[in-house]
């Protein structure tokens, strides 16, 4: 199921498109139309913050763990209005499409360089190479080191930040030590972030951090906790969706040899190419929510409060809106796919990702020969993650002839 879940998502889709699922206690929306009317219901919370502390934190553990929970609530992608308004349209200002035009540059030298060493352990030593760890992990984490003006020696410790953060955000198995786990790196990422941000306000620079205090100090509109939390959500996208979104990418352009070699003798088709590879197996397959009201939703009744999970990778291949979803067509020109979600929620990291993937891939195809799996695909091991969708370690090497 986490390799290919597909043919359940298939079978929901067909028979029981929304369902109660009494192991996760949670409602499954897989159609198309009901998952796009979930992202655009306003009775539909995003909040999962404060139902986690309330049912899954102790009440005598609750003081010490208030801090974390109440960082962890600022994050944009957790906010209902006006609240997710005001930080939406304040984060936009920073994040903008100049500023990722500017990261297309040092993206496209990063992927080169990587890719050269990659060059000489496949094609001149004849050996093999875990994709993931060595190009699908640093290429995202060099990105974010130059959004956030940090030295590129600091990328271990924030993806190390990202993976523990993860803990909570990513519906990880459940883990005793999860709280503590979390508490302790936030409280690390919090001191780091709060040294830049004194350094920016006295010393301004062209980064994405730097903007957000510029923007805070000029509208008085976003205070201090808010602006680590957002940064905290960029490293935690930005890392986590673009190395499972190009390892997936890789490993399904890998398993159509044929769309491999189209895309890697047409520059231009890389873009499509890439939308295809989101829809066909993105980074994620489930986005979470919570009702926040009594709903009569899709024919069912839902209550206040009840968990629904919006299965994302499920609605992109349902059958009702794309011409044969099952089959990868590299050339798909009409895709609508939902995996950066729709409504006031849409990732406002998607043009970023997009610019790393078509940069990422694209490199990878042009400047070495045609890869395959160094194993069988049975053998590769997924997370063990609900909302993530990717592999643990992707090895490659160069393929047949």
């Amino acid at each position: 199921m986490r390799a290919d879940p597909f043919g359940y998502f298939a079978t929901l889709v067909d028979c029981e498109p929304v369902l109660w699922n009494e192991r996760h206690r949670a409602w499954l929306v897989s159609r198309y139309q009901d998952v796009v009317a979930a992202f655009r219901n306003d009775g539909i919370d995003a909040d999962r913050i404060g139902p986690y502390m309330s049912s899954r934190v102790a009440p005598e553990d609750r003081p010490r763990f208030q801090h974390m929970f109440d960082t962890l609530s600022r994050w944009l992608v957790f906010r209902s209005p006006p609240d997710h308004t005001r930080l939406r349209g304040l984060v936009h200002k920073s994040f903008t499409p100049r500023r990722v035009a500017t990261l297309r540059d040092k993206t496209r030298d990063v992927a080169a360089h990587l890719a050269a060493d990659l060059h000489r352990r496949l094609v001149d030593e004849n050996g093999t190479v875990d994709l993931l760890a060595d190009y699908c992990i640093p290429l995202p984490g060099l990105v974010i080191a130059e959004m956030f003006g940090v030295p590129p020696e600091d990328g271990p410790r924030l993806r190390r930040w990202a993976e523990e953060l993860g803990l909570i955000i990513n519906g990880s198995l459940r883990d005793p030590d999860r709280n503590e786990r979390v508490a302790s790196a936030l409280a690390e990422f919090e001191e780091y972030l709060r040294e830049l941000i004194t350094r920016y306000r006295q010393s301004p620079e062209d980064n994405i951090l730097s903007a957000l205090v510029r923007v805070s100090d000029e509208e008085d509109v976003l205070d201090e906790l808010e602006i680590i939390a957002t940064s905290m959500l960029i490293l935690d996208a930005g890392y986590k969706t673009v190395q499972n979104a190009m390892a997936n990418a890789m490993h399904t352009l890998m398993a159509h040899p044929e769309a491999y070699e189209r895309a890697a003798a047409d520059n231009e088709l890389v873009p499509v190419a890439v939308e295809e590879c989101l829809r066909y197996s993105g980074p994620g397959n489930i986005i979470v929510r919570r009702a926040g009201a009594d709903l009569d939703f899709a024919g069912k009744q839902i209550s206040r409060g009840s968990r629904i999970y919006l299965l994302t990778g499920a609605a992109n291949r349902d059958p009702s809106r794309f011409d044969a979803p099952h089959e990868f067509r590299v050339d798909r020109l009409e895709n609508p796919h939902v995996t950066f979600g729709q409504g006031i929620h849409y990732c406002l990291g998607a043009p970023l990702a997009r610019m790393e993937m078509i940069a990422g891939i694209g490199t990878l195809l042009t400047s070495l020969p045609r890869l395959e799996l160094a194993v069988e695909s049975a053998q590769l091991e997924w997370h063990r993650s609900l909302i993530l969708h990717g592999v643990n370690c992707l090895p490659v090497r160069v393929a047949a002839g």
